[in-house]
């Protein structure tokens, strides 16, 4: 007999239910007039070399190739990905601090189950609006969530307000770097910040970096900085599939910093519960197309046109948007006090999808996507300008 999901499992799950329903219906009524700014697919699809890359790791044809990896992944590719990541942060990270993963969601489950501690009142600070399953997880592994907003002007950390959420049971403070929904690439100062109030906290917790927009940062932007630079007791998470437009393909990894108290050992017992969870090891092929692909920088040209286009159209219509620096995304206010998902709800009439705000545990905004085709964006814009401009004569 099917049990009920856990109250505060269920409470996360919810939004984005609902959203999937307002999209299936919309699918079914306006088909392929359907023009979809939701999800991150990236509708042009991955670059030639990515898949060539893919077919040559395939077609490698040494026996093993495609056989068994341990747990934790293949030596040669996390050597290679602790490398790579060891000159990105100016710090040596040893191959055995490197888990590989089937992409960014395996990752986190497997952080958040190694800190959790059976038969304690343990809490996550979450950095809101956040990725939507990160509250999720958490729950589901019986974390008490403190959901800590950014600042609802600049959209930057609320430092202060972070502070003031910790407790002595505070295990976990997630946030993603460069910020999902927001674009926002959180700057060296207030990343130092943050480490200076986490290493001030009751008791420290771990840091979990998730990082799976990494590449997708603009060059008009300041480089991005790990918060691992400025707080030692770090876990990254890492996606590949954002980088390669290939965001199906799972593959990534969990890399715990080396000036972290017990890093060799913490490492270890995610290596131990990759095993014990069932889900967390990748496939050999992916692992493979790792190797070929390490250190390839992503084409953002069509990204960056959008980005440009839709922040230009959008600002002259009226609408209050902070231009994203990283991402795929950018994260307009809902514009005249609104519901989020009513004026989601009021766009898919139209065929349009956008994602309200409260997929991720927040409010007041929407989350368009540019990896839609252009046309796509494009018409998206034409109605959302409509709606200002029909709103301003009425």
């Amino acid at each position: 007999m099917m049990a009920p999901l856990p109250l505060a499992v269920a409470a996360c799950a919810a939004p984005q239910e609902r959203f999937e329903r307002l999209r299936e219906r919309t699918l079914l009524r306006k088909g392929a007039q359907v023009h979809d700014l939701a999800y991150a697919n990236a509708h042009d699809g991955p670059a030639p070399d990515v898949v060539a890359a893919i077919r040559s790791a395939l077609a490698a044809g040494r026996a093993l190739d495609l056989q068994y990896t341990p747990y934790g992944g293949a030596t040669l590719t996390r050597r290679l990905v602790a490398d790579q990541l060891s000159a990105s942060l100016h710090r040596r990270i040893g191959w055995r601090q490197i888990v590989m993963t089937p992409g960014a969601m395996a990752g986190l489950n497997l952080l958040f189950r190694a800190v959790r501690r059976e038969g304690h009142r343990d809490e996550a600070v979450v950095v809101t609006p956040c990725w939507l399953d990160h509250p999720l997880y958490l729950a589901h592994l019986g974390y008490e969530l403190r959901l800590v907003p950014v600042d609802p002007v600049t959209l930057r950390l609320d430092v202060d307000a972070i502070a003031r959420a910790l407790t002595a049971n505070t295990r976990l403070v997630v946030l993603a770097q460069p910020a999902n929904p927001t674009g926002m690439v959180y700057t060296k100062d207030e990343l130092c910040a943050l480490g200076e109030v986490l290493r001030e906290a009751p008791s420290p917790p771990l840091l979990v970096s998730d990082e799976c927009h990494r590449d997708v940062v603009f060059a008009d932007q300041a480089p991005m900085v790990s918060p691992a630079q400025h707080y030692d007791a770090t876990c990254i998470v890492h996606s590949f599939g954002k980088s390669w437009f290939m965001q199906g393909q799972r593959i990534g990894y969990v890399a715990v910093s080396p000036a972290m108290p017990d890093a060799a050992m913490f490492a270890e017992r995610l290596v131990t519960w990759c095993r014990v969870m069932g889900f967390c090891t990748p496939t050999a092929l992916m692992q493979l197309a790792v190797r070929a692909l390490l250190g390839r920088q992503p084409d953002l040209t069509l990204i960056v046109a959008r980005r440009a286009r839709a922040v230009s159209r959008l600002q002259a219509a009226g609408y209050d948007l902070v231009p994203s620096q990283g991402t795929f995304f950018l994260y307009p206010r809902v514009p005249w006090g609104m519901d989020d998902f009513a004026f989601a709800e009021r766009l898919a009439e139209d065929g349009v999808l956008v994602m309200p705000a409260a997929l991720f545990h927040h409010r007041g905004h929407f989350r368009l996507s540019l990896t839609a085709r252009d046309a796509d964006v494009d018409a998206a814009l034409d109605l959302l300008c409509a709606l200002a401009a029909q709103r301003l004569v009425t």
